[in-house]
C-alpha cells in the first residue's frame, strides 16, 4: 500500500511538470500578447484575418473547436486578460 501511495505521489508531482501544449496551427494569439491589460475597445480599430470572439465574465461560449479562432478574455472592467485560440 505504501508503494502505491508513493507511486501516486510521484505521478502527481510529474503531472505538474508537463509542458504547455503548443498553440494550434494558424493561431496568432502569441503575436497579440502585448494587448493584455489594454481595454477591449482597441479591438474595434484592428483588422483580423481570422475569426475572433470577445469573452466577458459569465458569457456562455460554444465548445466547438476552431484552431485559428482568437479568443479575447476580458475582465469585468473591460481589460483584456488572456488571448488564446480555439
Amino acid at each position: 500500500m505504501r508503494k502505491l501511495a508513493a507511486g501516486l505521489a510521484l505521478l502527481s508531482a510529474l503531472a505538474g511538470c508537463a509542458p504547455e501544449e503548443p498553440a494550434p496551427a494558424g493561431c496568432t494569439a502569441a503575436d497579440l500578447q502585448d494587448l493584455i491589460g489594454q481595454s477591449e475597445t482597441v479591438l474595434a480599430s484592428m483588422k483580423f484575418a481570422v475569426p475572433l470572439r470577445v469573452i466577458h465574465p459569465g458569457d456562455m461560449v460554444t465548445m466547438d473547436f476552431r484552431p485559428n479562432r482568437l479568443n479575447f478574455h476580458v475582465d469585468a472592467s473591460g481589460k483584456i486578460e488572456k488571448i488564446d485560440c480555439n
